[in-house]
């Protein structure tokens, strides 16, 4: 993997006339002004033992779908994720 001086963010978009998801990477100082007015949600890495597994990206990434397709409905029938038993 590519070593990168600059920090990067990932931004993944839904495409409704492509029908796919979109991912661009971009500077971490362009997001952070992107977004300096809003609210962020937080996932520190402590609340989960200090480890981002399987499981967590397994959530994270459903979650992650499942906001999307609140803006995005086309995208809703194509995620098929199971709620985890909690």
């Amino acid at each position: 993997m590519a070593n990168h001086p600059v920090k990067r963010c990932v931004v993944v978009m839904w495409s409704e006339e492509k029908h796919a998801l979109v991912s661009y990477t971009l500077d971490e100082e362009k997001v952070l002004a992107a977004t300096a007015r809003l609210f962020p949600f937080e996932l520190p890495v402590a609340d989960y033992n200090g480890t981002l597994d399987d499981e967590f990206a397994r959530r994270f990434g459903g979650a992650t779908l499942n906001l999307l397709a609140l803006s995005n409905p086309s995208l809703k029938p194509y995620i098929k994720v199971t709620q985890a038993d909690d």
